[in-house]
């Protein structure tokens, strides 16, 4: 956080494989998130940089062009090729405070295959660091592999999961939390994909039970992780519908080298008409990062402000301070009273500006906490 510009920045990792949907779900964590604080006059979402805001629109374009198809196979929409970072800015309105995420979004294979060959492996490592350094991270978990995988492929699950690389990242997370126990520490269990499988997103059918009940077991070994490394760490659970207007219509096995077992789970949806895409969930993690994030922040900024207090009264008893008829006059005659006067006049001023950071982080947290979290957001710790 600057002085003159106050802006609180914090590391929002992804962890998941290749194919499940990341540059998708963030594209609609920005979009949902400006829809969802249009109407809220305190604070509003908006991309950081030109390369967001174009990876972004990229993102959107495709995926609303593939479902004017009517008939949507997430295969149309490119893998991500190389690590590129998403930066979204939380800003109040009318003031100068801003609240940066930075996104990492990375070839999903890197996790799988741990950055095989040397190029990748140290691109790999850079992605490893930063999400090891995350303030929040999300597990994005394909449903339909999780659901509709089939029994006869069931102990391929863990490996085209990623299960025991996505525990090893959780591992080195875990630790560094533990290390800055005064930061935000929040893990979120993500299935995506969820339209077909949850009946509040017009779906015939309720499998909410059964779906979290799977994710709780194959990443069971994760969460035991996050307890005994992290105690302290949130540990949330929330579904989300990755486009809210599709219907699974077959999930078929198909021959892929390279993949567990030489096969990959492809799915097919038909697009429920009018086709309009409405992404349950995404509100709730959204609130959830900002009230983390945001809570984190203001505490960040009560501790500024009391030790800038603590350096204003410091320096303004200095300034003021008597040392005698002969000494007051030598310091008023070469200066070092005025010295003194500006140093106490600026900590003034930063401590001043101080509180009105926390003051303004205060109302943009209690405008966040107006909204009730819905019913799919649940505590596994």
């Amino acid at each position: 956080m600057t002085d003159e510009h106050s802006v609180f920045e914090y590391k929002i990792g992804l962890l998941a494989p290749s194919r499940v949907g990341k540059s998708t779900l963030i594209a609609g964590l920005l979009t949902e998130g400006q829809q969802q604080l249009a109407q809220d006059s305190s604070v509003h979402l908006l991309t950081a940089d030109r390369p967001t805001k174009n990876r972004l629109a990229a993102t959107y374009n495709l995926v609303s062009g593939a479902l004017k198809a009517r008939m949507f196979e997430p295969g149309l929409v490119p893998s991500t090729s190389d690590p590129s970072w998403f930066r979204l800015l939380l800003e109040a309105r009318g003031q100068d405070l801003q609240i940066r995420f930075d996104i990492l979004d990375y070839p999903g294979a890197w996790l799988e295959g741990a950055g095989e060959g040397t190029e990748d492996e140290q691109k790999w490592n850079e992605c490893e660091a930063f999400l090891a350094d995350s303030s929040v991270l999300i597990l994005p978990i394909d449903s339909v592999l999780l659901m509709d995988s089939g029994d006869d492929r069931a102990h391929l699950l863990a490996s085209h999961l990623s299960v025991f690389q996505i525990n090893q990242a959780v591992l080195r997370w875990a630790k560094n939390r533990r290390e800055v126990s005064g930061e935000p520490a929040m893990i979120v269990f993500c299935p995506v994909k969820c339209e077909t499988y949850l009946s509040d997103s017009g779906s015939l059918q309720d499998h909410a039970g059964t779906l979290r009940g799977k994710v709780v077991d194959q990443f069971s070994d994760v969460l035991k992780t996050v307890r005994d490394a992290a105690p302290h760490a949130a540990v949330r659970y929330l579904p989300i519908d990755t486009f809210g207007c599709v219907e699974l219509v077959s999930a078929r096995w198909i021959p892929a080298q390279g993949s567990p077992g030489g096969e990959m789970l492809v799915p097919k949806y038909r697009v429920r008409p009018p086709g309009q895409i409405v992404r349950k969930g995404l509100d709730d993690l959204l609130t959830l990062l900002c009230r983390q994030l945001v809570d984190t922040a203001r505490a960040q900024s009560e501790r500024a402000t009391a030790a800038r207090q603590t350096a204003a009264l410091h320096s303004r008893s200095h300034a003021e301070l008597r040392e005698g008829f002969f000494r007051d006059l030598w310091l008023n005659f070469n200066g070092e009273r005025d010295r003194r006067r500006h140093t106490a006049a600026t900590d003034e001023r930063l401590f001043a500006m101080s509180q009105r950071t926390t003051q303004s982080l205060f109302d943009v947290l209690t405008a966040l906490a107006g909204r009730e979290s819905g019913p799919r957001l649940h505590h596994l710790s």
